[in-house]
């Protein structure tokens, strides 16, 4: 009998997040500038990584998205390195998980992922069997359409993820308040403390749902 996901200490995730410049879902238009991982055994974080990442772009980030995602550009000339210097990093970690999760990633994180590997000449689509999209779960939870063991699972998320319900919300502030979770809220939309937000939403998710 395979072993729940909630109950399984061995595999290993790594949940992941990116900050953007803007919206777009096209590398073309759009460029993480912050991307964050956390390597997770269980409930323990077992090792974290935090990149500013300096681009050879035209693009600018706007002052709104400026604001509402704490982008420094001070913090960006003190940290900030190139793409082909973190890239190996991003790619073994993302390479070697059991699981990569995201909130949203389906949504948004994935087409930014899937640019970065193309941009440095990989191919992606090798990650997407292994993406658990804690916002699809939290939607198909809310909404009475929790994933049937019978279903194809990346599938399931994708129609999850997609749909938009009136009055069901289920971003990160939403689910950590949904499930009581104590965490410093003022500071998210940086990479690193939406992961640990990400974290313990799924670890209350995780016992919603038989995967």
């Amino acid at each position: 009998m395979k072993k729940l996901l909630r109950y399984d200490k061995q595999k290993t995730f790594v949940f992941i997040d990116c900050e953007t410049f803007n919206l777009c879902l096209n590398f073309c238009h759009n460029l993480p500038w912050q991307i964050s991982m956390l390597k997770v055994n269980g409930d323990e974080i077992q090792s974290s990584k935090d990149f500013y990442i300096k681009w050879d772009t035209h693009l600018k980030i706007g002052a709104e998205a400026a604001r509402i995602t704490r982008y420094s550009q001070q913090t960006m000339d003190k940290k900030g390195v190139k793409p082909e210097d973190v890239y190996p990093t991003i790619k073994d970690w993302l390479d070697n998980a059991d699981y990569i999760v995201g909130h949203n990633i389906l949504g948004f994180d994935m087409y930014l992922i899937k640019g970065l590997y193309e941009y440095m000449g990989d191919d992606y689509s090798h990650l997407t069997a292994k993406v658990i999209d804690t916002n699809s779960i939290a939607k198909g939870i809310q909404t009475d359409k929790k994933y049937n063991k019978k279903d194809n699972f990346l599938e399931y998320q994708y129609r999850t993820v997609a749909k938009r319900v009136r009055g069901v919300k289920t971003n990160l502030t939403a689910m950590g308040k949904y499930y009581d979770i104590k965490h410093d809220y003022d500071k998210l939309h940086n990479a690193l403390v939406d992961l640990e937000l990400n974290l313990k939403v799924w670890n209350k998710l995780k016992w919603e749902i038989d995967l």
